[in-house]
């Protein structure tokens, strides 16, 4: 896995390198830090549940989900909200939820996702 996600005092960066960025099809996602709402572990399986249609990416069930998706209307979030995936087969995966809508949900495969969690919230 190639997915390096960095927060620094002004946004997340999630950059994509190799065999992910193809999965993907994009190389790097920046949201300000200004527009993270909340952030948040969850399992997989939930976070994918929250997914309609995929945009463009990749997705094999149990195997990869990469790019980007439109939202279902169960994730409460505005019409037209779109979601950024790099998910693969971890068992929980950072969830970070934005003020905007694209993407309003951004869910990354982290080494240690809790740790993300504390210093977004902190």
């Amino acid at each position: 896995m190639a997915v390096k996600t960095e927060l620094t005092t002004n946004q997340l960066v999630v950059t994509l390198t190799g065999i992910d960025a193809l999965w993907a099809l994009k190389r790097r996602v920046v949201i300000d830090r200004s527009n993270i709402v909340s952030a948040k572990v969850i399992d997989r399986k939930s976070a994918i549940k929250l997914l309609r249609l995929r945009l463009w990416g990749s997705y094999l069930p149990g195997v990869v989900c990469a790019g980007t998706f439109s939202l279902r209307k169960s994730a409460g979030l505005p019409a037209g909200s779109r979601a950024f995936m790099s998910v693969y087969r971890a068992k929980q995966v950072l969830v970070v939820f934005t003020s905007g809508t694209r993407p309003a949900v951004v869910a990354v495969e982290t080494p240690a996702p809790e740790a993300f969690v504390a210093a977004i919230s902190g």
